[in-house]
């Protein structure tokens, strides 16, 4: 399949025509979204009870343990779907896109990212703090430039605190201060 995806746009045309394009992005994300467990071999050989079902795992970023035939059929349905994308017409293009593959090269950088040791999530902050929103923001700005007001008034304040007293200090004594004690004769 990711030969004749390739190769013939006769059967790239036909995949975003009868549904396949859209069953091929189902696939992938059904397997990005939770990836499958490995396989348990009793369940292969039939030694489970037929009403015993796997527990549903949690979705994870990079599991260590994954069902290595899963992650197969993954990367030859994303080859396929990549391969309609890039050598389709801009027709066919946009019928990718539509299908929703965006969501799935999104899935796999952040997986990506992730194991590079990059912070991935709703917040890409050390802290992991929900983002601020643009009013917040603005609230925080505003209440920064106020505070930074109200200090320089009060440095002024106190710079022009400090002039008049050296003024007054530097101020030569008129004939009212020298008579405080008046001279005796």
């Amino acid at each position: 399949m990711t030969y004749l995806t390739l190769m013939s746009p006769q059967i790239r045309e036909i995949m975003t025509m009868d549904g396949g394009l859209e069953r091929l992005v189902k696939l992938l994300q059904d397997f990005c979204f939770s990836l499958p467990p490995p396989e348990n071999p009793s369940t292969i050989y039939g030694l489970l009870p037929p009403s015993s079902r796997p527990p549903k795992l949690i979705p994870i970023l990079n599991p260590t343990q994954f069902d290595k035939h899963a992650a197969y059929h993954f990367s030859l349905t994303f080859q396929c779907v990549i391969n309609i994308g890039v050598c389709g017409s801009e027709q066919i293009q946009r019928r990718v896109v539509q299908a929703g593959t965006l969501d799935i090269v999104g899935c796999i950088l952040k997986a990506w990212l992730a194991s590079k040791g990059f912070v991935v999530g709703p917040s890409s902050s050390v802290t992991s703090a929900p983002r601020e929103t643009r009013e917040q923001r603005h609230v925080r700005r505003q209440a920064a430039i106020e505070s930074r007001l109200r200090e320089e008034a009060a440095a002024l304040t106190r710079a022009l605190q400090r002039i008049q007293m050296e003024q007054q200090a530097t101020q030569r004594p008129t004939r009212q201060q020298l008579q405080i004690h008046p001279p005796t004769r």
